[in-house]
């Protein structure tokens, strides 16, 4: 591992190089300002990354000039973007990233960039972000790390051996954050229905936004549950302290407040496992009891599921809903919730649709689709038919659409 500044980093990075980015709250701020700062010495560089929190300054000179960018998983930050069609799309669900960006997949890695924990005993923890980066620091051929005092050594599968490391980086800005969105008096009750389906000592995965949130912060409530998911927010904390149990914690990501990543290096209930672990087919299938908790954009009456678009124009992705609404239908006692409001905030559209428009995605298959919730009620659609299902979906949509529907 050799230490550079910032600048010396970028420069070793050779153009044409397929650059994976890191996601989540990770945000290695000296580097991605040191990439704006040297972003004309690339002509063909080809920049990868999935869900981001932070602003993507990093894009804002010389994207579709001196580099291209791509995600598997958007953010509404980008949605401008994505309307001069700047960015583009890469549709994956997550547990078949690795297979795709891999030595003898479509992407192989050139350059990964981290953000790690000062080194220990020649190995650096990858803190609140294992998931994807146990892999592919041990295939892409250059690893440039940004290393942060800031960053929590977290229990798991969180360390690495200094020797897969190209090149560092030291920093000491702040970590980036995640903060959850508003909740309103809907969501409680939405949550409410959601906790009343999760049965006692479940393995619980939560998904990320107002709802998933909500849920995850007050899961406490179930007795005996567990925590087996891809990324968890600040809600984590209360979920631990407050349980009247042992409760055991598995996730890939973390995402939340400087509060969560102080707390983190200190308990001991929370793993980082990598995605083999988090959204693996198999290792979901043996828990019992697996609930799946997600959101999503919008149902039609046949069950298909729209997590992605809006009006045509990509918000998200895939991401790891798919790989666990598959999990919870293969565990014993599983189920998977999709809890979503019945209108758009200001009420001027139904999230349930008769049929998903021509150009929105069925994220979730309707031959996948299990148990949908709203502020109105529960709708389950697993083992119903077309007709039962529209029946069910229309008694749980909001009044003022019911009979359009």
């Amino acid at each position: 591992m050799q230490i550079l500044n910032a600048r010396e980093a970028i420069r070793r990075i050779p153009d044409g190089a397929r650059v994976i980015l890191p996601h989540g709250a990770i945000e290695p701020t000296a580097i991605y300002t040191a990439f704006r700062e040297e972003h004309e010495r690339f002509r063909h560089l080809h920049l990868y990354s999935g869900l981001q929190f932070g602003a993507y300054a990093y894009l804002e000179r010389g994207l579709g000039k001196h580099f291209t960018y791509t995600t598997w998983q958007a953010s509404a930050k980008l949605r401008p973007l994505f309307h001069e069609h700047r960015a583009d799309f890469l549709p994956l669900r997550f547990r078949d990233v690795l297979s795709v960006v891999a030595p003898d997949g479509p992407l192989p890695p050139d350059v990964v960039v981290i953000q790690v924990a000062p080194p220990e005993n020649g190995r650096v923890n990858l803190g609140i972000s294992v998931s994807l980066y146990q892999e592919l620091t041990r295939v892409a051929r250059m690893v440039i790390a940004e290393i942060n005092p800031n960053m929590p050594r977290t229990r798991g599968q969180s360390e690495i051996p200094v020797e897969r490391i190209s090149f560092a980086v030291e920093s000491e800005q702040p970590l980036g954050e995640y903060r959850s969105p508003r909740r309103s008096e809907r969501d409680e009750r939405i949550a409410d229905l959601v906790l009343d389906l999760v049965p006692r000592d479940a393995w619980v995965q939560i998904g990320v936004g107002a709802i998933p949130d909500l849920v995850l912060s007050r899961l406490h409530e179930v007795r005996g549950a567990h925590l087996h998911s891809g990324m968890l927010t600040d809600g984590l904390i209360d979920f631990v302290e407050r349980s009247r149990h042992d409760a055991k914690v598995v996730t890939g990501e973390l995402c939340g407040t400087a509060k969560l990543y102080e707390w983190v290096a200190r308990t001991k209930a929370v793993e980082l496992q990598p995605t083999a672990v988090t959204h693996g087919f198999h290792s979901i299938a043996r828990l019992p009891r697996f609930v799946s908790v997600n959101s999503a954009v919008e149902v039609d009456l046949h069950g298909q599921i729209n997590g992605e678009t809006v009006g045509g124009v990509q918000m998200s992705g895939a991401g790891g809903s798919l790989d666990f609404v598959d999990g919870a239908a293969a565990s014993a006692g599983g189920m998977a919730v999709l809890a979503l409001s019945s209108t758009t905030e200001n009420g001027a559209f139904s999230k349930i649709v008769t049929r998903l428009a021509a150009e929105a995605p069925a994220t979730i298959p309707r031959v996948s689709a299990d148990v949908v919730v709203t502020e109105f009620g529960v709708a389950r659609l697993r083992g119903r038919t077309l007709r039962q299902r529209a029946d069910a979906l229309r008694a749980i949509a909001h009044p003022s659409y019911r009979d359009q529907l």
